[in-house]
């Protein structure tokens, strides 16, 4: 099982590596065409960004893409290895290219601050799974992940806020390791009810409809989607003027 998952690992890798084509394209266009001045490092960097972006989002919400596909979910659990194994074998090799192509990207100025910058693309690829069983359509999937990860970054946002006190004046020193610990907080604020409402539903996974399944992961997802919101809701105004 490992071998394949290590193949469809590298094949959605190889299919994120394609956003590249864009660096000769947008080289191109703004030589001829549009003449922004791009440099070709910016391009490449920019593409880059993407790409890092992109793998989480859909290394995360195709970690059970062949078995929707191919209905082998029947196939899957008749492999002598339990559940947590199984979801290990899957999880494991994605983890390692993202942090490979976190690594990378401290070669290139793609971010400023590459441990803040890499947890956060950690978080999108665990909330890109634990959505993964929810959605079967890609770009309602890319929707719903962007959602959820809105909702963590602008909560890991406020939570600092409140603990400020809202006042600018006696804001913390914008350490890398204070704004992880916010970042923490929030992740897991956001991913134990997704990720407790996500082992549920797989642990009890059998070859019925996925779509038959879900009652009990829809019950603790929506719950916390709107808590989120409520949240997110009661602080915007505020948290907008702490940030002019």
């Amino acid at each position: 099982m490992l071998k394949k998952e290590i193949s469809d690992s590298l094949k959605t890798f190889i299919l994120c590596l394609l956003l590249f084509l864009g660096v000769p394209l947008g080289y191109v266009m703004d030589k001829f065409i549009i003449h922004f001045g791009w440099k070709l490092s910016e391009i490449f960097n920019f593409m880059y960004l993407m790409t890092i972006i992109a793998f989480p989002l859909a290394a995360g919400l195709t970690i059970f893409q062949s078995e929707k596909k191919d209905r082998a979910f029947e196939y899957l659990f008749s492999l002598p290895l339990s559940r947590p194994q199984i979801l290990m074998y899957k999880v494991l090799p994605r983890l390692v290219i993202l942090l490979v192509l976190i690594a990378v990207s401290t070669l290139f100025s793609v971010y400023q601050n590459i441990w803040i910058a890499g947890f956060n693309l950690v978080v999108l690829f665990l909330i890109s799974i634990v959505l993964s069983v929810s959605f079967n359509s890609p770009l309602i999937g890319i929707i719903g992940v962007s959602f959820f990860f809105y909702g963590y970054y602008t909560s890991s946002q406020i939570i600092y806020m409140i603990f400020t006190g809202w006042n600018p004046g006696k804001a913390f020193p914008d350490s890398t390791l204070t704004v992880i610990l916010h970042n923490i907080f929030a992740a897991v604020l956001l991913l134990t009810p997704l990720g407790i409402a996500f082992w549920i539903t797989f642990k009890k996974m059998d070859v019925k409809p996925l779509k038959l399944q879900m009652k009990s992961y829809y019950l603790i997802v929506l719950p916390t989607l709107v808590i989120f919101i409520v949240f997110i809701v009661l602080f915007f105004k505020k948290y907008l003027n702490y940030m002019q």
